[in-house]
């Protein structure tokens, strides 16, 4: 008897005869072993000698492959003999039962992995802990993915590294909390508004040369009549205090600002695009946009006060400037000459630009060190004696660098005070989870260092950097079971803010509540609604969608039409329409086909669609031939699935069977060489890959990726759409002639696209419309692969055969509901799988 013989035998949980068992047995037997024995052991795997130990993790996930694969009925091959219906439901459910009961087994210490916060969620969890903006995050060495994301345990490796720049980040961290000089978190006021005169007359000089003729000051508004270069603009001073301490501008400290403008467009019926975007980005920040923060649209002689949150560095520069698209004149031009008081052409009027901040919850200062009072290390003494010290505050801010002027904390109890802050810095820090002899010893610690003479500041400071080095804040500790409401507060947190748990959570999970359904519904809600959820539309979406690739790759230069307005708003339309469905609960299958979408001007005039104005993001129905609807079809995806000069069917096909439809196919055998399309235009993407799938081991992969492939070939490298392909240079059959939605600029175009196929299952297709509606015939697939992803990326763990039951029972209960996103987001909250270890 082989060793899969007497597999069947050993089912004790179905009821069923020997004869049956021996049956199934037969069906592998009968319809495998031809390929899958140990003589002939087609691609490296056997049957014949697969062991029946389904707990063993080598064996239970070859018995998954096998399950899945004829599951799918990828096996036996079509051109095979195949078992009947009831030969492949008994096998399935056998094997299925066994593979289920042994991943449980599995999972008895918990499905998640002891792991450590990944770059975003250290730096999110610092700001937040301590209110501060510093750049931590470039800090610490680049995590790795598994499963798709960077929140899994499985890819969240700990290096000697690690420890090292854990202790860099919180020193440099706690210099923001603590800072050695008087600083006031709000520069002195909590506002700064700079009106176009103040800006003009101010000590610093308009950004660029030659700018100032093309200026007015009409009353206290500034009025640009010129297209300025990069950051030629309204532009916040940089903070320099005056001998009296006060500041003429804007952000001292790094923090999430407030940024607020009031413009207007003049002399034109057409809204102004405006570019709101920061300084300090270098070369390769700028080649991926992080310079930009917004554009808005200043409206035809309207005054509007548009208003955006931005994560700012110390001292960081805001500007405003008219964008590329404004039709201004050019300063590169001869005619450099003043705008004079009856100039008729267009202008953008600001007339004011305010930053307020830090927006912070914390106050660190007085969470962390009591908001003691403070002075100069020179005058400590004579200040405990009760002796008058001179008015300090007033001095040079250079002179707090001395040592003799280091800021020393006053207290009368330094040791009670110690006890107090430490106590609530651990219980913040800690996330809820740290026991009564953890936080006596971190108590404990600051006091002896208070005994041996440590200053009261020093000797917190001390004390926050072990609390912060401590693996109770580098790690996520989960005992197994259901999470208690300390550990569900922070699976939550960190699944929607990528950060640690606010003081409502906490306060909830302290009082035991949090783990009542109706609790954690509505503070997923309240979560979701904060402006912190923004991590997770970046962070979810950007590593589910691979919109973080998108602008590693510049365009090829016969791509001419690329820009910066462009690339900016094809992130941007893909991140608002996530939002959108997200926010309105729409059908996850609105990803796939829907009939509006996030545009402006710019992704309008690329995509060929009349009547927007404006670069302000907005959702707009689209019309019935325009080709476009859901993500798939939006120019950031297809320029994020291609190479710089050409596109990929493959690369596309991956992606939707990938990202989509949760069905990723087998990587390609190390022989096989990848297809480099011909620019020249000779020979078409489809004609290559006739003679590439001839082969047998690339044929059975291909039968899947090339018909999502194909069906997106009529969109070019930008993800405009064309008829035929565009080339470097003239030739034989090829054309110059006027690009479709730029008539003013020429291209060269050769072959003609062929966006046709057939799926695995037979369906035809004739292009991207025609395959959309194939995709819909499954929405629960949809559904089902959205659902893993959230599971994935909120647990920080793989999902093994076990979970696929309760995603199962929450895409079929979603059905009711049309799968809405917002619901199915719910759902996994409120799932065994989120709510335990």
């Amino acid at each position: 008897m082989t060793k899969l013989a007497g597999f069947f035998f050993s089912l004790p949980l179905m009821a069923i005869g020997a004869a049956a068992a021996a049956d199934w047995d037969n069906t592998l037997v009968n319809y495998c072993f031809e390929c899958h024995d140990d003589a002939t052991e087609k691609a490296g795997f056997s049957l014949e000698s697969l062991e029946a130990d389904f707990l063993g993790r080598s064996n239970h996930e070859a018995w998954v492959r096998v399950h899945d694969r004829l599951a799918k009925g990828e096996m036996p091959p079509r051109d095979e003999p195949q078992p009947n219906d009831t030969e492949r439901r008994e096998l399935l459910a056998a094997l299925a039962e066994k593979l289920h009961a042994a991943s449980l087994q599995h999972q008895s210490e918990g499905r998640v992995a002891f792991r450590r916060l990944n770059r975003n969620e250290y730096e999110y969890t610092m700001h937040d802990l301590l209110g501060i903006g510093a750049d931590l995050r470039s800090l610490l060495p680049e995590d790795n993915k598994a499963g798709g994301f960077d929140t899994v345990s499985a890819g969240l490796e700990t290096s000697a590294t690690h420890l090292v720049r854990y202790q860099i980040a919180a020193d440099q961290a706690l210099a923001g909390v603590y800072p050695a000089r008087v600083l006031s978190r709000n520069s002195g006021t909590p506002r700064f508004r700079m009106t176009g005169r103040e800006f003009l007359e101010g000590r610093q000089e308009v950004h660029q040369k030659g700018i100032k003729p093309y200026i007015q000051i009409r009353g206290d508004t500034f009025v640009y009549g010129a297209q300025l270069y990069k950051h030629g603009s309204v532009q916040t001073q940089r903070t320099i205090p005056d001998r009296e301490g006060k500041t003429r501008a804007s952000p001292v400290v790094a923090g999430r600002y407030r940024i607020r403008a009031s413009m207007h467009a003049l002399n034109t019926d057409r809204p102004i695009p405006v570019t709101i975007g920061r300084i300090s980005t270098d070369r390769f920040g700028h080649d991926k946009l992080e310079h930009l923060l917004e554009i808005r649209d200043a409206l035809p002689n309207q005054p509007r006060v548009v208003e955006l949150e931005a994560d700012l560095a110390a001292n960081e520069q805001v500007y405003l400037s008219p964008n590329s698209l404004t039709p201004f004149r050019n300063l590169k031009g001869p005619d450099k000459k003043p705008i004079l008081p009856d100039f008729t052409g267009p202008c953008l009027a600001v007339d004011w630009l305010e930053i307020e901040g830090p927006l912070t919850e914390v106050d660190s200062f007085q969470d962390y060190f009591g908001g003691l009072p403070r002075v100069p290390a020179r005058f400590y003494e004579d200040f405990l004696a009760g002796k008058k010290v001179q008015d300090w505050q007033r001095m040079n801010p250079n002179e707090f660098l001395k040592p003799q002027n280091r800021l020393r904390l006053i207290s009368d109890s330094p040791g009670e005070d110690a006890e107090r802050l430490v106590r609530h810095f651990i219980r913040r820090a800690f996330r809820g989870m740290g026991d009564e002899a953890l936080s006596q010893g971190f108590v404990d610690r600051a006091q002896k260092l208070i005994a041996d003479g440590e200053p009261l500041e020093d000797a917190l400071l001390t004390v926050y950097k072990e609390v912060l080095c401590s693996p109770h804040f580098l790690f996520r500790i989960e005992e197994p079971g259901e999470l208690n409401d300390f550990a569900l507060a922070s699976r939550l947190s960190y699944f929607l803010w990528s950060s640690a748990p606010d003081d409502a959570l906490l306060d909830l999970a302290e009082k035991g509540e949090l783990r009542k359904p109706e609790v954690l519904r509505a503070q997923t809600e309240r979560m979701l609604n904060d402006w912190r959820s923004e991590r997770f539309v970046r962070h979810f979406a950007g590593q589910w969608l691979d919109l973080e690739k998108l602008h590693e790759m510049k365009p090829d230069r016969i791509y001419f039409e690329y820009d910066e307005d462009l690339a900016w708003s094809m992130g941007e339309e893909t991140r608002r329409f996530f939002e959108e469905v997200l926010a309105r609960n729409l059908p996850v299958t609105e990803f796939v086909d829907s009939d509006w979408s996030m545009l402006n001007a710019r992704l309008a005039r690329h995509y060929g669609i009349e009547g927007v104005t404006g670069m302000d993001l907005r959702r707009v129905k689209l019309p019935p031939d325009a080709h476009r609807g859901g993500i798939i079809t939006q120019a950031s995806i297809l320029k994020l699935t291609t190479n710089a000069s050409y596109t990929s069917p493959i690369k596309r096909g991956v992606w939707i069977l990938e990202r989509i439809l949760g069905t990723p196919p087998s990587p390609p055998p190390p022989a096989i060489e990848a297809i480099e399309p011909d620019i020249r235009g000779a020979v078409t993407i489809r004609e290559q890959m006739v003679a590439h799938k001839t082969q047998a081991v690339c044929a059975s992969c291909h039968v899947k990726i090339d018909p999502p492939g194909f069906a997106l070939e009529n969109f070019d490298v930008l993800g405009g759409w064309r008829e035929r392909y565009r080339v470097g240079k003239g030739g034989p059959g090829i054309d110059y002639v006027h690009l479709a939605n730029y008539p003013e600029k020429k291209v060269w175009l050769a072959k003609p696209v062929e966006a046709f196929g057939e799926t695995p299952d037979g369906a035809e297709f004739a292009g991207i419309d025609d395959y959309r509606q194939l995709l819909l015939r499954h929405p629960e697939q949809i559904a089902r692969n959205l659902v893993e992803k959230l599971m994935i990326y909120g647990t920080g763990a793989e999902l093994e055969f076990a979970d696929r039951q309760v995603v199962e029972e929450i895409v079929e209960a979603a059905k009711a509901d049309e799968y809405g996103f917002r619901s199915l987001l719910h759902a996994v909250v409120q799932s065994r799988i989120f709510r335990n270890k």
